[in-house]
């Protein structure tokens, strides 16, 4: 039976160095959550979150090599691509809210859905940006890889690491059950989890998927119709 105490215990708790909950030094401050909560969290799941960044860059590497192989296949994607970048408002009307709700759909289903895959839905939703990203290089090489980069990066690096953090957090929901902290029951270790990942999305994967759905709009974006005044972003034929 799962006491209000031990709940407030578990909520309130920080990662030890074996993933298990430990009491804080420290009352709760928004320092202490950033300095010690967060960055304990992320230690423990170091390993899950090489897993998520191979599986991406795997990607990557995977949308290249179908770019290559298929560009049929290839041009269906981007263009797919641009077809959801024009229901969202195009070059010229794409706001940060629309980006932002785009973004939020599909990390918050992420918890919900990596339970009934048993973590497979977050590894997905790793590989698929990394194979748009791939097909994206290999598109953009027939200027220069310089145009690609100016696309990606400046939101990219806020909010690729948010879909990497949130799917490892949803990871390791799925698989409390599977890989549970020795010291708790199975219902705690299920609360335990569930309590990072809310840590997780409201103080880190939440706050990095605004940011870059801001730099999104007003820095990428400005960028994309600079170089597509210039000429230099290719369409897809």
């Amino acid at each position: 039976m799962l006491t209000r105490q031990r709940l407030g215990r578990l909520c309130a708790a920080v990662c030890d160095s074996g993933g298990a909950p430990t009491e804080p030094e420290a009352p709760f401050s928004l320092r202490r959550l950033y300095v010690s909560d967060i960055p304990a969290l992320i230690r423990f799941n170091r390993w899950l979150l090489l897993l998520t960044a191979g599986a991406f860059f795997l990607g990557i590497l995977g949308g290249a090599a179908l770019a290559e192989a298929s560009p049929q296949a290839t041009r269906a994607v981007l263009n797919a691509y641009a077809a959801q970048i024009e229901r969202l408002g195009g070059l010229e009307g794409i706001t940060t809210a629309a980006i932002l709700r785009n973004n939020l759909r599909v990390m918050l289903l992420s918890p919900l859905l990596a339970v009934f895959t048993l973590g497979l839905y977050p590894l997905l939703i790793v590989i698929l940006p990394g194979v748009l990203l791939g097909m994206l290089g290999a598109h953009f090489d027939s200027v220069t890889p310089l145009v690609g980069v100016l696309l990606v990066l400046p939101h990219g690096v806020f909010e690729i690491p948010a879909i990497l953090c949130g799917s490892v957090l949803s990871m390791r929901l799925a698989w409390s059950l599977f890989r549970p902290v020795p010291t708790l029951s199975l219902l705690e270790n299920v609360v335990w989890a569930a309590a990072n990942l809310c840590k997780g999305y409201v103080f880190l994967v939440i706050p990095l998927l605004i940011v870059a759905a801001w730099v999104e709009v007003n820095v990428t974006g400005g960028i994309a119709r600079w170089l597509a005044g210039l000429g230099a972003i290719p369409t897809v034929p």
